[in-house]
């Protein structure tokens, strides 16, 4: 078996996964379950894979934000 860096599988992958999350999950599936083998520096890592966390509460009475900031944000 041949060994591959995390990045060789992340851009393996992504060349093929529709979403973000799918990238990560398939990425951890082949990396736990030892279908891919990794070299270098997360040589025999195990990668931990959930949900996103739930966001913060909202801090302050402000529920626009200013165009300035929208428009920073892209």
């Amino acid at each position: 078996m041949q060994s591959l860096t995390l990045l060789d599988v992340i851009n393996a992958v992504g060349e093929h996964a529709n979403t973000p999350d799918e990238l990560k999950a398939v990425v951890t599936h082949l990396v736990n379950s030892g279908k891919v083998k990794l070299r270098g520096e997360f040589a025999g890592c195990k990668i931990e894979f959930g949900p996103a966390p739930m966001p913060g509460p909202v801090v302050g009475s402000q529920t626009t934000l200013p165009q300035q900031a929208l428009d920073q944000a892209g």
